[in-house]
C-alpha cells in the first residue's frame, strides 16, 4: 500500500520526482517478495535515469495551476491591502497568500519528465498488482483520502456502485461525497449517493454532494423526490442553494 500510496501522490502531482525518489528509497521492502523486490529496483533505477536525462517543461497543466495561483494572490493581495477590510480578514488572507506564494515557487514535474515516470509507475507491474488487491473498502478509503484529485482511479459505474454499497454499509457519508467529487465530469450515476442522503435525511452531506457535482446530477428529479418524502429542510437547502447558482433563472 505504501508503493501504491507514493505513485498516487506522484500521478496527481502532489510530489516532485526528487521527493519520488526519497520516499521509494526509504520504502519499507520487508514485505516484497524477492520478485517484487527486483521489479522495485529497475522502476527505482528507470525514474532516477529519467530525472538524469529528461528536463523538466511546462505543459498546459501547469500552466494553467500557475495561473490560477496568480489569480488567487492577486485576490488575496486586494483583501490585504484593503483598510476597510477587519484585521481578521486581512491577516487570514495574509497567511494564505504565503501559502500559495510557498506553492507557486515549489518545483513540480511536468511535460515529458512527468509522462515518462507516470508511465513507469502505473504500468509496472507491481503497482497494478497491489492495486488489484485492494478491497472496495480499502479502495474507497484510498480515493477518500482526498477530497479531490485530478486523475482518480479508473475505475467503471459497476465498480463505483460497489465502492457506494460499502460505504452505505460503513455508514461512511465523508467518503461517500468525497467519492463523488473525485469523479466529477466522469460520466459517473451517483444516483445510489443522493438517494442515501435524501433517505437518511442528511441535509448537510446532500448540500455537500450539491455543491460538488451539481452538473452531474438531475436536479429536477432530485428536488422532486425531496418534495415527495416532505423533507422540509433538505427542500428548504436544496431550493437556496439552486436560487444561489440562478437554477431558477
Amino acid at each position: 500500500m505504501d508503493f501504491v500510496n507514493i505513485v498516487y501522490r506522484y500521478v496527481n502531482r502532489f510530489i516532485n520526482s526528487d521527493k519520488l525518489v526519497e520516499l521509494l528509497e526509504n520504502i519499507d521492502k520487508s514485505k516484497f517478495s524477492k520478485k517484487e523486490i527486483k521489479e522495485f529496483n529497475k522502476v527505482l533505477n528507470e525514474i532516477k535515469s529519467i530525472i538524469r536525462d529528461v528536463p523538466i517543461e511546462i505543459d498546459e497543466i501547469e500552466i494553467k495551476r500557475l495561473k490560477s495561483i496568480d489569480h488567487l494572490l492577486e485576490n488575496l493581495k486586494k483583501i490585504i491591502e484593503n483598510e476597510k477590510n477587519s484585521q481578521d480578514a486581512r491577516n487570514f488572507a495574509k497567511e494564505n497568500y504565503e501559502k500559495f506564494l510557498a506553492a507557486k515557487g515549489k518545483s513540480r514535474d511536468s511535460g515529458l519528465r512527468y509522462n515518462k515516470i507516470y508511465n513507469i509507475l502505473t504500468n509496472s507491474s507491481l503497482h497494478k498488482d497491489y492495486f488489484k488487491k485492494m478491497s472496495d473498502l480499502e479502495l474507497l478509503n484510498f480515493i477518500a483520502q482526498y477530497i479531490f484529485v485530478p486523475c482518480p482511479p479508473n475505475i467503471n459505474q459497476e465498480t463505483f456502485n460497489d465502492l457506494v454499497k460499502v460505504g452505505i454499509k460503513e455508514e461512511n457519508r465523508e467518503a461517500l461525497w468525497r467519492l463523488a467529487f473525485n469523479y466529477k465530469k466522469r460520466k459517473m450515476d451517483f444516483i445510489l449517493i443522493e438517494n442515501y442522503f435524501i433517505d437518511k435525511r442528511d441535509d448537510y452531506y446532500l448540500l455537500e454532494l450539491i455543491s460538488a457535482v451539481k452538473e452531474d446530477l438531475d436536479m429536477d428529479k432530485l428536488i422532486k423526490k425531496v418534495v415527495e418524502k416532505k423533507i422540509k429542510n433538505l427542500l428548504l437547502i436544496v431550493l437556496i442553494v439552486l436560487e444561489s447558482w440562478g437554477y431558477f433563472l
